[in-house]
């Protein structure tokens, strides 16, 4: 494994940290694009598009770039995630998503899984290669 640039692994370890926060924010700017309807006073309209349907998927494919940003890091995320077996997976939650400013301590890792500190270092390390490589960051 190529070692990683410190700004990169800085940057995948952050994307990792927010996954859930990105998650619900991309969830809800979904629910309300598709529960947004269009005024129907029965007047036409000229050449828009009335059809609300028609409208949402617009609005969907021609989302704002944070929103594609947002999408993009999930993706890569959950991809890399579903990949790992349950115990690797659990490492990854207990370290990234179970506080989200900062890492938690391998020392109390340790305590709650069946993992060395070396092994759960070597899982959290081809973690965040596999998710900078799906983000371009490497």
């Amino acid at each position: 494994m190529r070692r990683i640039p410190k700004d990169s692994w800085a940057i995948i370890e952050k994307v990792l940290r927010r996954y859930q926060d990105n998650k619900t924010e991309y969830e809800n700017l979904i629910d309300e694009l598709m529960e947004r309807s269009p005024v129907q006073d029965g007047q036409p309209h000229g050449t828009s598009i009335v059809r609300p349907t028609e409208l949402t998927a617009i609005q969907l494919v021609s989302a704002s770039p944070k929103t594609a940003r947002l999408k993009r890091e999930i993706n890569a995320v959950e991809a890399v995630y579903n990949q790992l077996r349950p115990e690797e997976q659990e490492v990854i939650r207990l370290r990234f998503f179970s506080s989200r400013s900062k890492n938690t301590p391998y020392w109390r890792l340790a305590a709650k899984c069946s993992y060395s500190e070396r092994q759960m270092k070597r899982i959290i390390s081809k973690t965040v290669s596999k998710v900078g490589e799906y983000l371009g960051e490497i």
